[in-house]
């Protein structure tokens, strides 16, 4: 029987029995020699198993089976590297294991990592908010790839020489503390590198060749030093917000990127992974995102800090997590760009901001006395698929403009036309337009029907934008009036709202806006204002 029978037949036994357990594990190991992807396949699942008998029974030999199966991957998996790697640490000093369930089970960080690292890619970014693990999770992987190929030459670079020291102490201590961690029985032939406090390199190469990894400071000389032909990882070239806001300084940086480092790379096959914050249209990242847009040997993991309803996507099983108040909190102490740019990975250049909060005027939820002049709306219609149907409310006092209601959904014509019904009966709306492009018209038909069975009377139309105007300068002629209107206080908006407003306060002139629909909605009732709400004038007809 050859062995991949032999495997498959193990691996159909009762493995509750630890004996059969045993068995399978050992004949897991001699088929790797001859089919390794089956063999890593099956002892997942063999792993998965032998964890559940372990708790269930709570039985030391299962967990010996589990750990064993977690280091037959570990050389190859970066998940099963970094849970085997800090079996013995105290839980609480554990990195991977309290964010696994979060950077693992909701992003697959490892397993984007390990296809970036299989596959033909040629360049990883990695975004995430501050003190969520990434740059702990970058000394694992230079640990990992140093481990996995100790005789390539790769590269490490950030913007100080702190930063270097740290990571240099850091990756050093994991793959030379034998009590800490137990990368040595990962990578053997890898566990006693020469170390160079002085230089920043670990190696196990030949003494005059360029280290397996050395660390460099972007503002320190690589010249004679180190060079990259597997790998080239840089973390956080972006030194602040203050550089993140000069598009001429930040332009510098990918000039010294382009020409400093990756003239570094020996051949070109060399991947590159950057670690950074989205700040804006200049940053190293985005440039790479703008440049490399349909190229697919380029990859990005974007994580932001929370949804679009201001949860958390971090609440890891451990004290330092970010909650949904912490967030909100952060948000309501810092300026709402550098809250866009940090926590939401949503690049934005300040000065070309159209509508910075502290510029918009708000009110407390109570409207003037008296009866409005009008109620209407202006939709701008979306139909699912990542666009937002956009439908502020207002009320017109004179000259005075308020909103205190609007629908801001992704959802398909099912979800959002019974919304905008309720929302026109709920407000008494007594007119309002449709923007007609996309199939708005026939939205607005299916919005009429509705409204005459329910008995309700309203003059709606729909129009289409302008075929000659762009809809950023739609915006731009509009900007002062917008600016004028009465927004709700931010304690009073409901998840509709604070998005509208998330993305009406970050929409600039200067950069990339990931949606539009606020703004463009709300130039949209500008222009309907402005030229289709003519009064009639009754006169006799001449003869």
């Amino acid at each position: 029987m050859d062995i991949h029978s032999l495997a498959e037949k193990a691996m159909k036994r009762d493995l509750s029995d630890i004996g059969a357990m045993v068995d399978a594990f050992d004949t897991l190991v001699e088929l790797g020699a001859e089919d390794f992807t089956e063999a890593h396949r099956l002892n997942k699942d063999l792993r998965r198993m032998a964890g559940r008998y372990a708790k269930e029974q709570d039985s030391e030999e299962f967990m010996g089976v589990y750990k064993k199966s977690l280091l037959f991957d570990a050389p190859w998996e970066f998940d099963a590297y970094m849970r085997y790697t800090e079996w013995d640490r105290e839980p609480k000093a554990r990195f991977w294991m309290p964010r696994r369930k979060i950077l693992e089970g909701r992003f697959r960080i490892a397993t984007q990592i390990d296809e970036f690292i299989n596959d033909g890619s040629l360049f990883l970014g990695i975004c995430a908010p501050p003190g969520v693990g990434k740059s702990t999770l970058i000394k694992f992987l230079l640990s990992f790839i140093f481990g996995r190929f100790p005789k390539s030459a790769n590269m490490y670079v950030s913007y100080a020489d702190g930063m270097v020291k740290m990571m240099y102490d850091s990756v050093r201590s994991i793959i030379t503390d034998k009590n800490e961690y137990k990368f040595a029985d990962v990578f053997p032939d890898a566990a006693n590198p020469k170390c160079s406090a002085e230089y920043s390199t670990i190696s196990c190469r030949n003494d005059g060749d360029f280290p397996t990894l050395g660390l460099v400071s972007l503002g320190g000389s690589v010249t004679g030093r180190t060079r990259a032909n597997k790998f080239l990882v840089t973390d956080d070239l972006v030194k602040n917000s203050e550089m993140a806001r000069s598009p001429d300084r930040l332009e510098k940086l990918n000039a010294d990127y382009k020409s400093t480092l990756t003239t570094r790379m020996i051949g070109d096959e060399v991947k590159q992974i950057m670690l950074g914050t989205v700040w804006s249209y200049y940053d190293p990242i985005s440039d790479m995102r703008r440049k490399h847009e349909d190229d697919p040997r380029y990859k990005f993991i974007i994580l932001p800090v929370c949804d679009e309803a201001g949860h958390s996507n971090f609440e890891y099983d451990h004290p330092d997590n970010y909650t949904d108040k912490k967030i909100a909190d952060i948000k309501a102490t810092i300026d709402p760009v550098d809250f866009s740019c940090l926590y939401l990975q949503q690049g934005i250049q300040k000065e070309g901001l159209a509508f910075p909060s502290d510029l918009l005027q708000t009110y407390n939820g109570v409207l003037p006395e008296g009866e409005p002049d009008n109620i209407l709306f202006y939709c701008d219609v979306a139909f699912g698929g990542g666009d937002y149907l956009s439908m502020p409310i207002f009320y017109i006092y004179g000259e005075d403009v308020y909103i205190p209601d609007v629908i801001y959904d992704k959802g398909f014509k099912t979800v959002t036309q019974p919304r905008v019904v309720g929302k026109i009966l709920r407000h008494k709306v007594r007119m309002g337009r449709f923007e007609a492009n996309n199939g708005g018209d026939a939205y607005r038909d299916d919005i009429s029907d509705a409204l005459k069975k329910a008995g309700y009377s309203i003059n709606l139309t729909a129009k289409k934008a302008p075929s000659t105007q762009s809809k950023m300068s739609r915006v731009e002629q509009h900007v002062t009036t917008i600016r004028g209107f009465y927004f709700l206080d931010e304690k009073l908006r409901d998840d509709d709202y604070r998005r509208f407003m998330n993305d009406l306060t970050m929409f600039s002139f200067t950069g990339e806006n990931k949606h539009d629909d606020a703004p463009d909605s709300l130039a949209g009732f500008c222009d309907y204002r402005n030229w289709g709400l003519n009064t009639l004038e009754v006169f006799r007809r001449p003869f």
